[in-house]
């Protein structure tokens, strides 16, 4: 069985450099470019080439990622989805996302806020040095202006079709995305950054919902 895990915005493959899958084929998806206006149903058509269809697989996806998972799944039909930090449709949204998509707030995102808005960043989030760095350095690889994109894409989204298996990993403290939804795997404290800092429980979390 092949696991395919798409990353979060403003992340690359490195988002799973401390899980652990072992016995199984693990494949990371990189982000495509995303151009303006674009949808998440438009990236997961550019990322379905990654993803051989034609054998057994599962999907996978932090935050955005778990989104683009779902739209990916109505290409590749996989045995399950599983969601970590995410959503499963815009009926999830929270009171202070639909705020946001309202007064266009992702507008603000550029290089000057990315950078001067960072250290309020690091002191809300449970982050060590390394994994701040990490997550600067990924978000800067990847660029505001494609971070803007990926927000914009998923405050359009209207939810996938997707109806197959869908298993959810979340954290009990996450404030990006607050838990307020039924989930199959809590991770008691975990916040929104659990894939890096809670490693080791996520990835039993993800070994139990492959196995499941």
């Amino acid at each position: 069985m092949t696991i395919y895990l798409l990353p979060g915005v403003g992340c690359d493959k490195r988002l799973y450099s401390r899980i652990e899958l072992p016995g199984h084929e693990v494949k990371v998806l990189e982000w495509p470019p995303f151009s303006k206006g674009c949808t998440l149903a438009e990236l997961a058509a550019d990322m379905r080439a990654g993803v051989d269809a034609t054998q057994p697989h599962i999907l996978a996806g932090v935050s955005m990622g778990g989104m683009v998972a779902q739209e990916l799944a109505m290409f590749t039909k996989p045995q399950k989805v599983i969601l970590i930090s995410t959503w499963t449709s815009p009926s999830e949204f929270p009171r202070h996302v639909r705020f946001g998509r309202a007064l266009h707030l992702p507008n603000l995102i550029g290089s000057f806020t990315m950078w001067a808005t960072w250290p309020f960043k690091r002191m809300l989030g449970e982050r060590d040095r390394a994994t701040d760095r990490l997550l600067w350095d990924m978000a800067r690889q990847q660029t505001a202006p494609k971070i803007k994109r990926g927000v914009q894409a998923v405050l359009r989204w209207q939810g996938s079709r997707w109806h197959g298996r869908v298993v959810r990993i979340h954290g009990t403290n996450d404030h990006v995305i607050p838990l307020g939804f039924p989930v199959d795997h809590a991770i008691v404290n975990g916040a929104h950054i659990m894939i890096l800092n809670r490693a080791a429980e996520v990835s039993r979390s993800l070994q139990a919902a492959i196995a499941s």
